[in-house]
């Protein structure tokens, strides 16, 4: 199977977002945060995913895209992993990951810690849905 990261599988729309932002458990390996809630979605994709980038924190619009590109580009390569964890456990998950650090890191630092992050998040948080 080839990764992609399509159009179902983005997490958009205002309440979704504020309902993962305001509900959802978090968890964070620095410099991310990720915030996750299990629940029903309108998509045929076990999860959907939103990047965020605070202008606070990374002022230059050229690394805040590079810092999300790097993101999408971990999470895509290896969504797989999880996707079969929550398709066994028969659950959906929304997350939402934020970055907070000052400046972009190498890429095999920020996949390592993505990767990391995203196992920690559905080893603790999926086993308990059904």
């Amino acid at each position: 199977m080839r990764p992609t990261f399509r159009k179902h599988e983005r997490l958009c729309g205002r309440e979704q977002l504020r309902k993962v932002a305001t509900v959802g458990k978090a968890m964070r390996a620095m410099p991310y945060r990720l915030v996750g809630l299990c629940m029903p979605l309108d998509s045929p994709a076990p999860a959907q995913v939103a990047f965020a980038v605070p202008k606070r924190h990374v002022r230059s619009a050229v690394e805040r895209n590079r810092i999300r590109r790097h993101m999408r580009e971990a999470y895509r390569l290896n969504k797989h992993r999880w996707y079969a964890r929550l398709e066994e456990a028969g659950a959906q998950c929304a997350w939402l990951v934020v970055y907070q650090g000052h400046g972009p890191l190498p890429w095999a630092d920020a996949s390592r810690i993505l990767i990391d992050l995203f196992d920690r998040w559905t080893q603790q948080h999926v086993g308990t849905v059904r």
